[in-house]
Order: structure tokens, then sequence, then C-alpha cells
């Protein structure tokens, strides 16, 4: 998307009968300071139709305002009375497994991974169980007991 890419716009209004006079002075305007002609999003209001044409600087964009009028802008994926943070909370996907002899869904790992968050450590904890904890949070093994040795197996 042009307006992404390039943030500083100017927003013209166009007449009924179109820009047909003021085309080669925009094409003009444009191989001067040698860029491309980039549109952004057309807009109605009313009757009245809106072009916006965008830029890599805001030094361009000024010149092409003072030449041509319209409305000097700069693009924010923001838009008014909508909230700046990220619209859906991040929740990591897990895949159902088998742990202790028993399956653990989805929302039981997620159930998993809020109870290690709120508790300050573990005191039991089956091999299996560890192993969940240590592969899919490593960020909270910490609050693991220590791991039992591993005894050699007697001949």
């Amino acid at each position: 998307m042009n307006e992404r890419d390039f943030p500083h716009l100017v927003e013209l209004e166009l007449p009924p009968g179109g820009l047909p006079s003021q085309n080669l002075e925009f094409d003009a305007f444009h191989r001067e300071h040698g860029i491309p002609i980039r549109r952004g999003r057309g807009r109605h209001e009313a009757e009245q139709f809106h072009v916006r044409f965008c830029f890599p600087d805001a030094a361009t964009a000024d010149a092409f305002h003072q030449r041509f009028g319209g409305t000097r802008l700069t693009y924010s994926p923001f838009k008014p009375g909508r909230p700046t943070g990220p619209r859906a909370r991040y929740q990591p996907s897990y895949s159902p497994r088998v742990v202790d002899g028993k399956i653990m869904t989805p929302a039981d790992l997620r159930r998993l991974h809020k109870y290690m968050l709120e508790i300050e450590n573990v005191t039991v904890i089956s091999d299996e169980m560890r192993a969940v904890v240590e592969s899919e949070w490593p960020e909270l093994a910490h609050k693991l007991p220590l791991a039992k040795p591993q005894r050699a197996g007697c001949a």
C-alpha cells in the first residue's frame, strides 16, 4: 500500500471534470524530483472526490503542497477512536499431548501456563510434566524443583 510505504501525503479535491489540465503538471513535478507518481486511497465526501499523492519524504510533499495546494497529511496506521494496541491478544497455540498417561488439551496447557506464571515455585512435579514446562516455557523452569539425578541401571 502506497500510503504505508510513502507516508507523506497531499490530498487534492478532484473537480467534477477531473484533473486533465493538471495531469501534465503533476507528471512534470514528479519528473523534476526523480520519483514515480504514487497515488494513495481516494475518498468520497458527499459529492466531492479526493485523491491522494504519496511521497517518500516531507520536503517533497511540502513542495507539492506549495505548488498545487490541497491538504498536507501524514499517514498513520491507527484510526481515530480505535485503541492503539494490538487488536487481538497473542495466544500461543499448543498441540495436544500425552503427559503421565493422560491427554493434555491446548486449553489444559494454557491453564498450566497461567498457573506457572502465578505461583512462586513448584515443590513436586513428574518427569513428564517437567519436560512439558521446560520445552514450552523454558523461562519458567527456574520455578521447578531440582531434577532428580538419573540412576544408572544395575547390571
